[in-house]
This record gives C-alpha cells, sequence and structure tokens, in this order.
C-alpha cells in the first residue's frame, strides 16, 4: 500500500478542476397567458436567480420493501417509484424598477394566479399555466457546460414564500422561493 501523497491522486496531478454549487444559470419561459404582460421581464428572472433546490428528484430511485419470514426479514426494491414528478425550489432576488415597480414579485404573482386566483376564485386550464420549459445550465469556471437540464410543461406548485414578514431591526434584502413542478425532463450531462 502506498502512503497517501499527491503524485497518487490522478485527480490531482491530471489537473482535473472540482465539481462547484454556484456557476450555473436559470432560464424561464412564461405561460403564454403572460406573455403580452410580462414579455420584457422574462430575461429578467435569470439574473435574480440565487439559489435551486430539489435536483435529487432527477436520481429518484424505488425504496424497499420487507417480508417477514418467521421472525427474519427479506428484502426487495419495489417495482415502482414513490413519485416521478419533480420539485424545483428557486430562490429569487426582488428588486424596485423605477422607484416603486416591484416587477419579479407581480411576475410571480400573475403566475400563481393562474392556477387559482384567490380575490376572484378563477381557475385556468392546465395549457393556460404551464410554461413550455424551465432550463438550468451547470457550468465549470471557464463556462463551459457540462449538465443541461430542461424541465417540460413546468408549473408552479404552490404560493411564493419569503414574504410573511415585515421586520424593523432587519436591514437584509427580500427573497423569495417559489416551487415549480415538472413531470418530465431532458437531464444531459457532457
Amino acid at each position: 500500500m502506498s502512503l497517501p501523497h499527491i503524485k497518487n491522486s490522478k485527480a490531482g496531478v491530471n489537473k482535473y478542476d472540482i465539481v462547484t454549487k454556484n456557476i450555473f444559470e436559470v432560464y424561464f419561459t412564461l405561460p403564454e397567458a403572460l406573455r403580452a404582460t410580462f414579455a420584457k421581464d422574462e430575461q429578467l428572472l435569470t439574473e435574480h436567480v440565487t439559489k435551486v433546490s430539489g435536483l435529487d428528484a432527477l436520481h429518484r430511485a424505488p425504496t424497499t420493501v420487507t417480508q417477514k419470514f418467521m421472525g427474519t426479514e427479506r428484502s426487495f426494491i419495489q417495482p415502482k417509484l414513490d413519485s416521478t414528478r419533480a420539485e424545483i425550489g428557486v430562490t429569487l432576488t426582488l428588486n424596485l424598477r423605477n422607484k416603486t415597480d416591484n416587477y419579479i414579485y407581480k411576475l410571480i404573482k400573475a403566475w400563481s394566479k393562474l392556477g387559482y386566483d384567490i380575490a376572484t376564485g378563477e381557475r385556468h386550464l392546465k395549457i393556460d399555466y404551464c410554461a413550455d420549459w424551465l432550463r438550468i445550465a451547470v457550468g465549470n469556471p471557464a463556462g463551459d457546460i457540462y449538465r443541461d437540464i430542461v424541465f417540460k410543461d413546468v408549473m408552479m406548485s404552490d404560493a411564493p414564500t419569503g414574504l410573511d414578514d415585515l421586520d424593523y431591526d432587519s436591514a437584509d434584502p427580500v427573497e423569495i422561493e417559489i416551487k415549480f413542478v415538472s413531470d418530465w425532463w431532458q437531464d444531459v450531462e457532457a
């Protein structure tokens, strides 16, 4: 057995780069019902993203079940998954355009109302509240994309969170988190 030394590390001597969590971009499309009103803000969503969560759903595997036999257990992999959908959390910063226009919040609020408008009770069909896709491109420090995830038929699953409190003792910028759901996706690795 050789002693630990950098010369024995293939990643070290071959100058392999580390994988980081902070080099990514998220691109959005909006439901058709919002495009006329929010077309100028669709591209701005990308620059407000600070965090994405829920990507483990893309690698979901079946859990196991057990069967009893005379005081012992036999284990089996279940023949189906508990869930086949992905619920992706996206955290966004908020800014005021022209002093009072909370444009990101207005867009997210309008999207949320497409599923169910709590003020009026109005509802829409899936074709109205789904966006065509949401794309996450993950890169290396040089900007080369090594993972490209495109979620299809994306919808919001809950109201945005992060706007619950106002606080005289806080000067922190406000961020909101939105949950998106997709039933199918393409996950391409280089």
